[in-house]
């Protein structure tokens, strides 16, 4: 399927569940509000709902996973996500993983089988996890059959019968422990975070021995994707120039390439594949395992930045738009690099030198020349 065909048949996918959601929020009633103490309540089964297809997403959900589950140690907890993060979830505290699905016609019948599967297993608790921000999140949760039924009070809210304030963190890496505080449970501050098994980071450590022999100099991870038609991608020649400045002072560089920038494979091979491994690796597993044994990452605001983040690998986001105060990972993640006229090289080498400074310093015999 060439590029125009994806196109319009996303932008049919996308008005096709519009449409559905519009008919139905027309067609059925508000359901009223209860008023509930969680905490004295015997919720023996909960649905986590992240109605939203991007990987980075489903991955800020995860401190809604682990907070429920320190709330409710014997609850059951279920979880509803994109496809792309079901194996990266195999380390959380979730018993079933229930995948959605966005094309066209499957989604016609998709979603009743889904509905169905969950109003049978007659949850105590459903969340919507997606902030209100999409219909889909808060129709699944509405339709669920659970006995109480959670979300953000907005456009979407009908469905629920425990509609709660919108959190006050604007960013996205701490709004959802705010959302399980506000509904009288125990919370903390709590960051994304996924684990690995020791097999899967063995087997990224060894391709990448095999991609760049250890020479005792830090591995830094490059990946050169981006929603394009949100603007977010940098060119390709940028990433170029900030990988061949990395290897040449003192780093072994990784590039990266995703699904969505398979077009640029072609071009990076060519200018860098004879002094560094240019990857495509589609399946999620291998990448993450990758990922995980890189000691910096770098990439504009995409979801690999929350993997890498989530992994506990530290990061530099670029942000070509101004949305980095929602979006972006904190400080204690990583770096965000954002300037109101543009990005340039000059101002990612600086947030990489001052990253792989303190690296250095704390696990490698070396320095980063700043010439």
């Amino acid at each position: 399927m060439n590029k125009k065909h994806k196109a319009i048949r996303y932008s049919f996918d996308r008005r096709f569940r519009a449409g559905v959601m519009w008919i139905m929020n027309r067609m059925t009633a508000i359901a009223p509000d209860v008023q509930v103490d969680l905490r004295g309540e015997d919720i023996k089964r909960i649905l986590v709902v992240r109605a939203l297809f991007r990987m980075g997403d489903a991955i800020l959900a995860t401190p809604a996973i682990s907070l429920l589950r320190h709330n409710f140690p014997t609850a059951t907890i279920d979880f509803v996500g994109p496809s792309i993060t079901k194996k990266l979830f195999k380390s959380l505290p979730i018993n079933r993983y229930h995948e959605i699905h966005r094309s066209f016609p499957r989604v016609c019948w998709f979603y009743v089988a889904l509905l169905t599967r969950l109003r049978q297993r007659q949850y105590d608790l459903a969340l919507d996890a997606s902030g209100s921000s999409a219909a889909l999140g808060s129709f699944i949760v509405g339709f669920s059959g659970a006995r109480f039924r959670v979300g953000i009070k907005g456009k979407w809210d009908r469905w629920f019968n425990i509609r709660v304030a919108r959190p006050l963190s604007v960013n996205k890496y701490g709004n959802l422990p705010e959302l399980i505080a506000s509904l009288g449970l125990q919370s903390s501050r709590l960051l994304p975070a996924l684990v690995l098994s020791p097999p899967d980071t063995g087997e990224g450590k060894t391709r990448i021995a095999a991609f760049t022999p250890d020479s005792g100099k830090p591995i830094v991870g490059i990946f050169v994707g981006g929603r394009k038609t949100r603007g977010k991608r940098w060119p390709s020649a940028k990433f170029v120039e900030l990988a061949t400045f990395l290897r040449a002072h003192g780093t072994r560089p990784i590039v990266f390439v995703g699904p969505e920038e398979i077009d640029s494979l072609v071009y990076l091979q060519a200018l860098l594949s004879h002094r560094m491994p240019v990857l495509f690796e589609p399946d999620i597993m291998r990448f993450a395992s990758l990922v995980a044994n890189c000691h910096l990452f770098v990439a504009c605001d995409s979801g690999p930045v929350h993997l890498a983040c989530a992994l506990g690998v530290r990061t530099v986001a670029i942000f070509l738009k101004n949305n980095f105060r929602r979006w972006g990972p904190p400080s204690d993640l990583g770096h965000i690099v954002f300037r109101q006229s543009g990005v340039e090289v000059a101002q990612v080498v600086e947030a990489c030198k001052s990253e792989l400074g303190t690296l250095c310093q704390q696990r490698f015999p070396i320095k980063v020349v700043n010439g």
